[in-house]
C-alpha cells in the first residue's frame, strides 16, 4: 500500500488551488441568492434535554420559480478503455454541481452551521453543551467510486480524521488546497491512501479534485463547534443541543456559494428557544436575476 502525507505538495500549484476554493465560496455569489422563508414554526420539544439548549431544522429546496438545472453527464469519449470501463459500470455518470431531487427539489450536499450573533470576523464562540464538548475520534473515509468520490461532500470537526483511498482498479490522483490542512497533487495508484490525522478547523471549504479525472469533485469543511449539519437526499438538516438565544444560520453550497452573498458569512439572525424546535421549513434557493 502506498502511503502519502498531506505536507508533500507541489508548491507551484498553492496559487491557483487557493483561488479555486475562494471562488467555490465567494465568486458565485455574485450570480446566486438563497431565500428565506417568510415564516418559521416554534414547537415545544418534549424530547429535550432541560437547559439552556434547542433544536434548528428545516429543508433546502429549489425555489419553482426558476428552471431546474439540467442534469449533465459526464463525457467518457477520450478517455482511456480502463478509465471508461470502470466509470460507467454502474450506468451514466453526472456532475455534482447540483444535486437536486426532482420531485421533491431537495437540494443534497448543503452546508448549514451556526455561529454566534455577531458581524465580527472572530467572534467568542458558542457555548457548547457538555454531552458535545468531547470530540468523537471519528475517521471518516472517502474513496473512489464509478460515479466519483464518495462521500461528496463532508462536514467535520477539528479534531477528527479524513482517510482518501482509491480502492478502484485505475490510477487517481488527489489534489487539494487549505489554509490550515496543507495542500497538494499526490499520486493515487491502487489501494493508495492519504490520511489528514487531527483535521484543523477551515474558514472556507477545502476542495478535492483528481487530476487525470478533473470533473471528479469534493469538499470538506471543518468547524471548530459541533452545531453543523449537511442536507441529505431529502434536503434536511437538524442541529441539536443549540444555545438558546440569538445566533446566526449560515447556509453554503459549492454552487450557490453563501447565502446573501459576501455578508453571507455572517448568517441570517434566528432565536433559538430553550427546550423548543425552530423549524425553518423550506428554505428556498435559486439562481439570482
Amino acid at each position: 500500500m502506498h502511503t502519502a502525507k498531506p505536507q508533500d505538495y507541489f508548491p507551484d500549484r498553492r496559487g491557483a488551488l487557493r483561488e479555486l476554493a475562494l471562488a467555490a465560496s465567494l465568486g458565485a455569489l455574485l450570480t446566486h441568492e438563497v431565500l428565506w422563508p417568510d415564516r418559521i414554526a416554534l414547537a415545544a420539544d418534549p424530547k429535550a434535554p432541560a437547559g439552556d439548549w434547542g433544536t434548528v431544522k428545516g429543508r433546502i429546496v429549489w425555489d419553482d420559480s426558476a428552471k431546474l438545472p439540467e442534469a449533465r453527464e459526464v463525457d467518457f469519449e477520450k478517455a482511456s478503455a480502463d478509465d471508461r470501463k470502470f466509470f460507467t459500470s454502474k450506468g451514466k455518470v453526472y456532475h455534482e454541481d447540483w444535486v437536486i431531487d426532482p420531485k421533491s427539489k431537495a437540494l443534497q450536499h448543503v452546508f448549514v452551521w451556526l455561529r454566534p450573533d455577531s458581524t465580527d470576523r472572530t467572534p467568542d464562540p458558542l457555548p457548547v453543551h457538555a454531552d458535545l464538548k468531547e470530540v468523537k475520534a471519528t475517521e471518516v473515509v472517502m474513496d473512489q467510486e464509478p460515479m466519483g468520490y464518495r462521500p461528496h461532500a463532508m462536514a467535520l470537526r477539528a479534531g477528527q480524521t479524513l482517510i482518501v483511498k482509491n480502492s478502484s482498479p485505475i490510477f487517481h490522483s488527489l489534489v487539494w488546497a487549505s489554509d490550515n490542512n496543507g495542500d497538494g497533487n499526490r499520486a493515487m495508484p491502487k489501494d493508495a491512501e492519504i490520511k489528514f490525522e487531527k483535521l484543523k478547523a477551515e474558514r472556507i471549504p477545502v476542495p478535492f479534485s483528481c487530476a487525470p479525472h478533473p470533473w471528479e469533485k469534493a469538499y470538506l469543511r471543518v468547524f471548530d463547534h459541533p452545531y453543523f449539519a449537511l442536507t441529505g437526499p431529502d434536503g434536511t438538516f437538524e442541529i441539536k443541543l443549540a444555545p438558546a438565544g440569538k445566533v446566526r444560520v449560515v447556509v453554503w453550497q459549492e454552487t450557490l456559494g453563501l447565502k446573501g452573498g459576501a455578508a453571507g458569512r455572517f448568517g441570517q439572525p434566528i432565536t433559538v428557544e430553550a427546550g423548543a424546535t425552530l423549524d425553518l421549513g423550506d428554505l428556498k434557493v435559486k439562481p439570482a436575476t
